[in-house]
């Protein structure tokens, strides 16, 4: 488990957030980056140093299965020096629980994808 982090650690964690940023991926093989849309809201749980993220996309028309909003999951934390913030897009590990707790924030924000 990570060292404790500081009161100003924790609240430059807290404080990293993309929203308001386009989200862009790369195709396999390739150079290309698609636009996916805009990230509109995120919510966010802190384990340990990490913070975990749901973040919640909208593109500028719909998805290829008609969808008007998307969600990717991510996460930020600090480099190995405990210095500079990293943000990481790849699957995380989140236990039953905590997960649940991740959850449970973006159906109180009332995220659409709770009423389908």
């Amino acid at each position: 488990m990570a060292k404790k982090m500081t009161k100003g650690q924790q609240q430059r964690l807290e404080a990293a957030s993309c929203i308001g940023k386009e989200v862009h991926f790369k195709e396999k093989g390739g150079t290309t980056r698609n636009k996916m849309g805009l990230v509109l809201d995120e919510v966010y749980i802190i384990v340990s140093d990490y913070k975990h993220l749901i973040q919640q996309i909208k593109p500028a028309t719909p998805y290829w299965d008609g969808s008007l909003l998307g969600y990717r999951t991510c996460y930020y934390t600090f480099d190995a020096e405990r210095k500079n913030i990293k943000f990481g897009q790849y699957t995380q590990f989140l236990t039953q629980k905590e997960y649940a707790k991740l959850l449970s924030k973006a159906k109180d924000k009332g995220w659409a994808i709770f009423n389908t």
